[in-house]
């Protein structure tokens, strides 16, 4: 019995992390209903819990706080995080339930807009990754709002698949990913009820072709695919809109730059967006135009394990309007892992690779 108890006990391990940015954003923004505007804020999300079974299961909690900076420091927001991950390396799975902090940044920018993220980067509900040689299988469920008496439920159901034809990108090697997401946005009526509301439904899909290249110290990313959407108004006419277009990007990375272009050309997206918002649609809203070009230069000024400083330039143009975005962005991250390298006085890696940023 005693042995038992202390070799459950060595099984334990207490885990935390600490995740903050500081990001100065200023965007100028013409023929828009949107009136441009300066942004400054932090946002700071520590976490502590505990692993058990040579950490594959882990219980964490914490909160994200979300300050913007201005005279009478108005507008902030705490948004608790607690969870239950299990991460199976061996079987290529990673399940999350819960409220999860920072994963909405692994959405595409039709799903999550810059300032959804911006001001929620959490996800109530539940993460599920699974990783298996040539195949690639993602789902999300994510809550972000219950139903009360004059709020209205609303979720998304997220699914993404996805086949590749090698296990990795090595030096020169060419990587083909044949992926598809599926997503569906659901908004319900209020408790109340009250006469003229009605449930809301929006379906996208995003079938596509990846192409990645790497290179000495080069990376290229390829991607060509279409954005299909379907949505329904069960108020009024009740009848399905549907929307495609043609969705591309191109991504180049070389040591401390780089450039991304994103083009989309097609039937507008979002067409109850002036009744909904974004209470329906989380996405960019430039999608709500037949065409839609977004050019992305990003510079990395200084980057460690734990600390990474970038500065980016945005030009998006569609054929209504235009948008001018400059942004300094600045991340200190560290946890028990890091902070046990940091104790031993190992030497810390200047251009580690850090999760996706903004």
């Amino acid at each position: 019995m005693t042995m038992a108890m202390e070799l459950t006990i060595d099984a334990q391990q207490l885990e935390w992390s600490v995740d903050m940015n500081a990001v100065f954003k200023n965007a100028e923004v013409e023929k828009s209903e949107v009136p441009g505007k300066t942004n400054i804020f932090t946002r700071i999300t520590p976490q502590v819990g505990v692993s058990m079974d040579s950490t594959r299961h882990r219980i964490m909690g914490g909160v994200t706080w979300y300050q913007p900076m201005n005279d009478r420091l108005h507008g902030y927001k705490v948004v608790p995080a607690l969870y239950y991950q299990y991460k199976n390396r061996e079987k290529g799975l990673d399940f999350k339930f819960g409220m999860i902090p920072g994963e909405r940044y692994a959405l595409p920018i039709y799903l999550c807009s810059d300032s959804i993220y911006r001001m929620n980067p959490n996800i109530n509900g539940l993460i599920l990754g699974l990783e298996k040689e040539h195949l690639l299988v993602g789902a999300m469920l994510d809550w972000r709002q219950i139903m009360t008496k004059h709020r209205r439920e609303a979720f998304m159901v997220l699914g993404d698949i996805g086949w590749r034809n090698s296990h990795t990108v090595d030096d020169g090697d060419n990587n083909i990913i044949v992926a598809s997401t599926i997503a569906y946005n659901h908004l319900a009526r209020s408790g109340a009820r009250p006469e003229g509301e009605g449930v809301v439904d929006n379906f996208i899909a995003n079938p596509r072709v990846l192409y990645t290249h790497w290179w000495r110290n080069a990376l290229i990313k390829v991607e060509a695919g279409v954005l299909f959407s379907c949505d329904r108004d069960r108020v009024g006419e009740d009848k399905w809109l549907t929307q495609a277009g043609f969705l591309g990007s191109v991504l180049g990375n070389w040591k401390w730059l780089t450039v991304h272009q994103i083009i989309y050309a097609g039937k507008r997206q979002m067409p109850l967006y002036e009744k909904y918002g974004s209470l329906l649609y989380q996405g960019e809203n430039f999608f709500r135009d037949k065409f839609y070009s977004c050019t992305e230069v990003t510079a990395t000024i200084f980057k460690t394990d734990y600390i990474n400083i970038n500065a980016r330039l945005s030009y998006h143009a569609t054929d209504k309007r235009t948008a001018f975005w400059q942004q300094l962005a600045v991340r200190f991250y560290l946890d028990n892992i890091l902070w046990g390298k940091y104790k031993k006085k190992k030497t810390l890696n200047y251009y580690s690779p850090l999760p996706a940023l903004f």
